[in-house]
């Protein structure tokens, strides 16, 4: 009986996240601190309380690597919704930094140059 509840909970402890993020120092560093400034800063409560979870989990369970000749880096194993948390946190932080421009109307301009060249 042991038996059995070792190999399900040894199945689940090797259960290796599929995203695989390597991060310089730096980068680590820059990441870090755009979750506090979001958790300080942001007036969505949503956005707060997942830059809060975010930045715990990667402070528990980011993996630090010494390289040669001093460089350190960061791997972060990510399951595909923390990555995208991750995203929206960057996206956030930088969209209030960045000039207004409607994309999405260019988005919509080059489809449908696409679809005119292929129904030719």
């Amino acid at each position: 009986m042991n038996f059995r509840m070792e190999m399900k909970n040894m199945a689940y402890v090797k259960r290796v996240p599929p995203i695989k993020l390597i991060l310089t120092k730096n980068e680590y560093n820059t990441l870090i601190g755009v979750l506090t400034k979001n958790i300080d800063e942001d007036t969505n409560d949503n956005i707060k309380e997942l830059a809060t979870l975010t930045k715990e989990k990667l402070l528990k369970y980011s993996i630090p690597h010494e390289q040669e000749e001093n460089l350190t880096e960061i791997d972060i194993r990510l399951y595909l919704n923390e990555a995208a948390d991750i995203i929206s946190q960057l996206l956030s932080n930088i969209s209030k930094t960045l000039k207004e421009v409607d994309y999405y109307q260019v988005l919509l301009k080059a489809r449908e140059n696409m679809e005119t060249k292929e129904n030719k």
